[in-house]
């Protein structure tokens, strides 16, 4: 519980601090010309993944994998779990926008053709991202049993948590503070679900094998 009260409590100071600080967002803007330009001589293709049906695909691919396996399973909390954190991530994320009401980045900054017209705090694809692919890389590490797959699906786990943040700011579509607020946000959510899962879910499959005997 302690860690999970410190990563709120870290949430609250970040947002306080993007409000309340300026030159917060005048350093946003440098990193986000510095990255620009160091990364020029690449593709724009590169970080519009995330914005393609690559996106969509992290996610379905992940939803419907674990579904099957939850249901022939009978994990009936698991399965609740995973599909309700990235919707839990999105409610928030709908509710923080327009309760902070952070400007995105200047449009001269933002070199894809697509300009969000949302506000920017916090990043959603990252909040979205790092709620669901950091659960199911907790759950990879739990159920699978062959050592080589299991590295190398977690490590496309957190390589796509990284990527998808570090597009954003590459894009100029957000500033790099919205991805720390959402990666940020996103890890209290994790340490949320993870910490029922271990500590409370047997308290529910003790009331429904109860109610079942009954």
């Amino acid at each position: 519980m302690k860690k999970i009260f410190s990563l709120l409590i870290l949430f609250i100071i970040l947002t306080a601090l993007i409000i309340s600080c300026p030159i917060i967002t005048q350093w946003d803007r440098s990193i986000i010309i510095f990255v620009q330009q160091k990364l020029s001589f690449l593709p724009l293709w590169i970080p519009m993944l995330p914005d393609c049906i690559l996106y969509t695909a992290m996610i379905v691919l992940p939803l419907v994998s674990f579904g099957i396996f939850f249901v022939k399973k009978r994990l009936w909390i698991d399965l609740i779990c995973i599909y309700s954190i990235p919707l839990i991530a999105f409610l928030l994320n709908c509710i923080i926008k327009p309760t902070i009401k952070r400007e995105r980045p200047p449009i001269e900054l933002q070199i894809t053709t697509i300009h969000p017209d949302s506000f920017s705090y916090v990043s959603s694809h990252s909040l979205v991202t790092i709620c669901l692919w950091g659960i199911v890389i907790w759950y990879i590490n739990k159920f699978c049993k062959y050592k080589k797959l299991k590295i190398s699906l977690i490590l496309i786990g957190i390589l796509w948590i990284i990527f998808v943040g570090f597009s954003r700011i590459w894009l100029g579509v957000h500033n790099p503070t919205d991805v720390l607020g959402a990666y940020v946000l996103g890890s209290f959510l994790l340490c949320l679900y993870i910490t029922f899962l271990k500590n409370y879910r047997h308290l529910i499959d003790n009331f429904i094998l109860n109610k079942n005997n009954n």
